[in-house]
């Protein structure tokens, strides 16, 4: 706590909390005898998440090569390079110093899910063969490597980060089928369940279940190719078939995209430059600059931004390329509304009258 800048007497307060505590062990009716707490904070306490965070708050300064993002007790370090076994020596300099950290502060490092993912191009072919990297134990170091029998960190082609799927190679290819197979099978229950309950509650379980899914992450996968995102508007169409009456569903049998507008949902593929919009709405990036001449232009009245040129398909999935491209795109009420809620407002309304 004083290392974050929380010093006396709140402190020294909330040392006497945390002293002096005991825990017991029930079964049925018998009592264990009462141990004392040697270390952590009490089970269930509203402070207990954030003594957490200030715990690894120091993490971040032990890493020299690597950028470090954390969420929880999840860490995930990234390094960028041209040589890839310079890259990897220094990855394992950080690797080392996460251990050392790690003991002095009284934290497990679990050297069996740390994983190894290597992003590269898809049209890049790695000749090369990385050097292994190596979660060393604490005394392992301490000998100076001396006899190591420490196992090396398992690499591989794609990792499950905070539900998320990313593959080495950005594709999201994983991504999408992990999220097509969860709504694969809730449309089985859904499709049971239309037979037994009235369409206002299919449609309460459709922003809470399927929503919900589609929606988690979209703003980064959504930058994956459409063919892609069409898979997964495909089975959003077979749940909004579900969404509506047997007449609604004939009348749209020669088109099921009129559903969309019909059910007031958004498809995927539009979905995504909402989100993409909200989330970049009156904030301050590396991605949004006005567009500034030395003669006014309708660009500069109407308060658009630059646009970036991109050399490949890949630099035009890019964010710094999409933003403000989207942005621009955007009837310019829309854009320079300013209120969030009613920005939000007026842009679903946008995409819902320019669906086709």
């Amino acid at each position: 706590m004083e290392e974050c800048g929380v010093g006396r007497p709140l402190n020294q307060w909330f040392r006497e909390y945390l002293t002096a505590r005991s825990y017991r062990v029930k079964v049925a009716d018998t009592l264990s005898a009462e141990q004392r707490v040697r270390s952590g904070v009490p089970q269930g306490s509203g402070c207990g998440p954030l003594c957490y965070l200030m715990h690894v708050n120091s993490l971040c300064g032990a890493l020299n090569y690597s950028s470090a993002y954390m969420f929880a007790d999840d860490l995930c370090t990234l390094r960028a390079g041209f040589n890839l076994t310079d890259t990897c020596y220094s990855i394992q300099n950080d690797i080392d110093a996460v251990v050392r950290w790690s003991h002095d502060n009284g934290i497990v490092l679990n050297a069996d899910k740390t994983k190894l993912l290597i992003l590269h191009s898809p049209h890049l072919n790695l000749n090369e063969s990385p050097p292994p990297l190596v979660t060393h134990s604490y005394s392992c170091l301490h000998n100076n490597l001396v006899n190591c029998q420490c196992k090396p960190i398992e690499r591989v082609d794609c990792v499950t980060y905070l539900g998320v799927k990313i593959d080495n190679n950005f594709s999201w290819s994983q991504h999408i089928e992990y999220i097509s197979d969860k709504l694969r099978i809730l449309l089985g229950k859904f499709y049971h369940l239309s037979y037994k309950v009235p369409i206002s509650t299919l449609k309460c379980l459709y922003f809470a279940l399927v929503d919900s899914i589609l929606d988690y992450a979209l703003d980064c996968y959504g930058l994956t190719f459409k063919t892609y995102l069409d898979k997964l508007e495909t089975l959003q169409t077979r749940f909004l078939k579900l969404l509506v009456n047997t007449k609604t569903k004939l009348e749209c049998r020669d088109n099921y995209k009129k559903l969309y507008k019909i059910c007031k949902i958004l498809p995927v593929t539009v979905k995504f430059k909402y989100l993409l919009a909200i989330h970049n709405y009156k904030t301050c990036n590396n991605y949004l600059h006005p567009i500034t001449h030395k003669h006014g232009t309708r660009s500069i009245s109407e308060g658009k931004f630059e646009v970036p040129k991109v050399n490949n398909y890949y630099g035009d999935r890019t964010l710094k390329k999409r933003i403000p491209y989207l942005l621009n795109s955007l009837p310019q009420d829309i854009r320079q509304e300013p209120m969030l809620s009613k920005f939000k407002t007026k842009l679903k309304k946008y995409f819902l009258l320019n669906l086709p």
